[in-house]
């Protein structure tokens, strides 16, 4: 007897919830919320996209304040052409070359060497400010660009966490469920010893067996959710076929009420709204000088050499291999499109309406942005809340499974009392432990409608 009593308490001490129960981690590299958002963050290609893209925009900026160089062009040519002209008109072509100088006496065969060699300077020496605009619009598109990597930084953090939290929920769900296999197993064994010595029926020991087999069944389907989950996490880190193990150990330490607390930074969307409009206006402006007058400062060095002489004789030897006449020139330019000013003033007010509409999308974003962070606080103090009752449900989880074993033993309660007893202790279990993943989803997704994702995993190892 005091051996049987030792088995059915063996019995019922493996069938109490299990405390503190963690996913084992095998030989897979571990990866905190932190390490995997950072990880993702240098491996994941959209942000390798977005940086691009914001060196593209710097490129653009460097162009821009290009304009406020001057223009050199340098030109040499060395040919050996006839010397026969005309006088007379073509229209505008690229086939016929011109032929400079006085008609020649007559047509000839024969071919001269002629050079030509020069250099022009010109400069925008003052544009009423379009060349300052032009700039201005660069370093928005620059600002922009930055913004929307930004963004892109945000989201990926967000789908990384999101990712992480269902995979470690996942991960704690099967490690409940192989846990639930494990004390199945010897209160099976247990009971078989019961059985043998005639204390219980045969249809006790059967019961749990079909208890053992549908743990088994419900720790398979676990296993398969953590690692589909955990495939959805290494796809973020660029190597979706590596298997990875979640360390969640820092949760244990619960968030506060307002994680993160103090003054958040511009959330990275509503930051990339005013950036937006920052450069519509600065495209506004430009559009607005388009048409205002350039004015330019010009200077010239020429020289030129031939063969042929201007009565229409021919020179000899070297004659027309390097330039013998020179010129010089200097001057100032101002253009203006006298026609174009309705048509900028069109385009000026075009680009207005589209300031105003981007205005319009940042307080829409604003206001929807607000809406977001109470709906998440809302989230995060039910997700307390309800992990507040959990201990209570876990511990009356657990006196109830005592006092069904105690009532099994005596012969008043029944195997299938007992069978559910422990599958609402193991629930309670997975309940509680879900619900700690509750509390830290909740405070990331406060954190992530702030804006304010940097400080918040600041705060996690």
């Amino acid at each position: 007897m005091p051996a049987c009593l030792a088995g059915m308490l063996g019995l019922f001490a493996v069938l109490l919830p299990a405390q503190g129960v963690e996913p084992p981690s095998g030989g897979a590299p571990r990866y905190t919320l932190r390490r995997a958002v950072e990880e993702a963050w240098k491996k994941y290609p959209s942000l390798a996209a977005a940086d691009a893209a914001v060196r593209q925009a710097e490129s653009r900026v460097v162009i821009a304040r290009d304009e406020y160089l001057p223009n050199a062009s340098l030109h040499m040519q060395l040919t050996q052409a006839t010397r026969n002209n005309v006088l007379g008109a073509t229209l505008p072509n690229g086939v016929i070359f011109p032929v400079s100088g006085f008609p020649a006496s007559g047509p000839s065969a024969r071919g001269v060497f002629g050079t030509a060699m020069g250099v022009m300077l010109n400069w925008t020496a003052y544009d009423f400010g379009t060349r300052r605009a032009k700039v201005a619009l660069a370093e928005a598109g620059r600002d922009e660009s930055k913004a929307r990597a930004d963004l892109a930084r945000y989201q990926l953090a967000d789908q990384v966490a999101d990712a992480w939290f269902r995979a470690s929920a996942a991960a704690s769900a099967e490690a409940a469920a192989s846990a639930s296999v494990d004390r199945w197993k010897v209160a099976l064994r247990s009971v078989d010893v019961l059985v043998k010595t005639g204390l219980r029926p045969g249809a006790d020991a059967s019961r749990l067996r079909t208890e053992l087999i549908r743990a088994e069944t419900e720790l398979l389907s676990a296993e398969e959710r953590t690692r589909v989950a955990a495939v959805d996490v290494s796809r973020y880190l660029a190597e979706p076929e590596k298997s990875i193990a979640l360390d969640a150990d820092w949760m244990r330490q619960l968030p506060g009420s307002e994680p993160g607390g103090g003054a958040a930074p511009p959330h990275p969307l509503l930051g990339l709204r005013r950036a937006s409009v920052v450069s519509l206006s600065a495209d506004a402006a430009l559009a607005q000088r388009e048409w205002l007058p350039k004015i330019a400062l010009y200077s010239a060095v020429s020289g030129r050499g031939t063969g042929a002489r201007s009565n229409g004789e021919f020179r000899d030897g070297a004659a027309g291999l390097y330039p013998e006449m020179g010129n010089w020139a200097v001057g100032v330019g101002f253009t203006v499109d006298l026609f174009d000013l309705k048509r900028v003033r069109a385009r000026k007010s075009a680009r207005d309406e589209l300031v105003e509409s981007a205005r319009a999308l940042e307080t829409e974003e604003s206001i929807s942005l607000r809406a977001i962070i109470e709906q998440a606080r809302l989230r995060l103090e039910t997700a307390q809340a309800v992990a507040a009752k959990m201990p209570e449900a876990r511990r009356a989880a657990k006196e109830l499974l005592v006092q069904s074993e105690v009532r099994y033993r005596t012969g008043l309660g029944t195997v299938t009392e007992l069978a559910e007893a422990q599958r609402i202790a193991e629930q309670a279990e997975v309940d509680e432990a879900l619900a700690r993943v509750g509390i830290w989803r909740a405070a990331f997704g406060l954190a992530a409608a702030r804006g304010d994702l940097t400080t918040f995993l600041e705060t996690t190892p």
